[in-house]
């Protein structure tokens, strides 16, 4: 191949290059409805109760380092949580999220954060198998996080 055709080409697939890079960058990402976030992030709430019971589960039986895993997951959908809280995500009927939440967002955010940073530690530590330090990371965990954020932005049951 020529050495003009050849730039010509490599010109041609620059400038694709650049429009794919800013036709990317300005796409935005999909708007979640109320319902959907409600929906997602009830599953995610789910998914995490589901983690935590068993975490006390293998605590009980002495399982500490089979404890890792769980931890990992409540990372992961600590990871997760903030975008299942878009604004305007609020229903009475079918949600306990107190409206609280949007008004002090950044405490909202700091109790993910403290999620991630918690359970990061409590998985290392069960990896260790040391049940001592693994069931006070437990409690710690359930605490300051799960139970803090329920207390501050989590409503009453919802009666159907």
């Amino acid at each position: 191949m020529s050495q003009r055709r050849q730039g010509r080409r490599s010109a041609v697939l620059g400038s694709l290059f650049v429009f794919a890079v800013a036709g990317c960058a300005s796409m935005e990402a999909p708007k979640m409805s109320a319902a959907d976030a409600i929906a997602a992030r009830q599953q995610l709430m789910k998914d995490q109760g589901a983690a935590a019971r068993s975490i006390q589960e293998k605590l009980k039986t002495g399982q500490i380092q089979a404890i890792a895993p769980d931890a990992e997951k409540l990372v992961q959908t600590s990871k997760q949580m903030l975008t299942m809280f878009p604004p305007g995500s609020v229903n009475p009927a079918t949600s306990r999220a107190k409206p609280e939440i949007w008004q002090k967002w950044s405490e909202f955010e700091g109790y993910a954060k403290l999620l991630d940073a918690k359970a990061t530690k409590l998985a290392a530590t069960a990896r260790t198998g040391n049940a001592q330090a693994t069931s006070a990371e437990v409690a710690d965990l359930g605490k300051t996080t799960c139970g803090a954020c329920h207390n501050a932005f989590r409503g009453p049951e919802i009666k159907k």
